[in-house]
C-alpha cells in the first residue's frame, strides 16, 4: 500500500511498525490516551520491578466480643480466606485487633495471642498484665501482627487469630465493648 499525505495533514498507508524507532516523542502525544476496548501489554520488569507485585488484596472485619478466660488457645473470631494465583507467591498478612484483659486478682497473668494458617500457627506473641489491687480492672491494648508467608499453595488458605491467658480468675476479650478488628490479606507475586 502506497504511503499518502493529504491536504489536511493526515497520512495513510503506513503499516504498523513502519516508523523507525524514535521517530514519535512525548511531545507528538496527546496528554491523555484513549485506550477503551484494547489490550495493552506490559513488558515483565515495568519500572525495573520484576517481583514484590500486590495480586490480590482481601480484608475482613469482625466485631462480636469474644472471650476466652483458660490456657487453652481460643479463636478471636477474626479470620479471612485468601486463594493465592501461585505457589510462588507470598501472602502478607496485617491484624488490628483491640483487646480488653478483665483481671480480679494480684497475680500477674501472660496473655498469648497467635497467627495461624489453616491449623498451622505461623506467629505467636505475649504479654504480661500486672494487676496493683484484686479489685476487679480493666486494661485494654491492641494487638497486632504483620507477617509475610509463604503458603506454596493455590487453594484457599485461611488466616486467623487465636489467644487464651494463663489463669481462670481473668478473663480476655477481643472486641470487647464493640471494638471491630480488621484483618487484611496481600498476595505478593514471586
Amino acid at each position: 500500500m502506497a504511503v499518502t499525505i493529504s491536504g489536511d495533514g493526515t497520512i495513510t498507508g503506513i503499516s504498523a511498525g513502519g516508523l523507525p524507532n524514535g521517530s514519535v516523542t512525548a511531545d507528538d502525544l496527546a496528554s491523555t490516551l484513549d485506550i477503551s476496548g484494547k489490550t495493552v501489554t506490559l513488558p515483565s520488569d515495568v519500572g525495573g520491578i520484576t517481583t514484590g507485585k500486590v495480586l490480590q488484596v482481601v480484608q475482613n472485619t469482625y466485631s462480636t466480643s469474644t472471650s476466652v478466660g483458660g490456657a487453652s488457645y481460643t479463636d478471636t473470631g477474626l479470620s479471612a480466606t485468601i486463594t493465592p494465583s501461585s505457589t510462588s507467591s507470598k501472602v502478607l498478612v496485617l491484624v488490628h485487633q483491640p483487646m480488653t484483659h478483665r483481671m480480679n486478682t494480684t497475680s500477674d497473668r501472660l496473655n498469648l495471642t497467635r497467627l495461624v494458617r489453616n491449623s498451622t500457627e505461623i506467629l505467636s506473641s505475649r504479654t504480661l498484665t500486672q494487676p496493683t489491687d484484686a479489685d476487679i480492672q480493666y486494661d485494654s491494648t491492641y494487638m497486632g501482627h504483620t507477617y509475610l508467608d509463604s503458603p506454596a499453595t493455590t487453594s484457599a488458605t485461611t488466616y486467623k487469630t487465636q489467644f487464651y491467658i494463663d489463669g481462670t480468675s481473668s478473663d480476655l476479650y477481643a472486641q470487647w465493648g464493640g471494638g471491630t478488628s480488621t484483618m487484611i490479606l496481600m498476595e505478593i507475586g514471586a
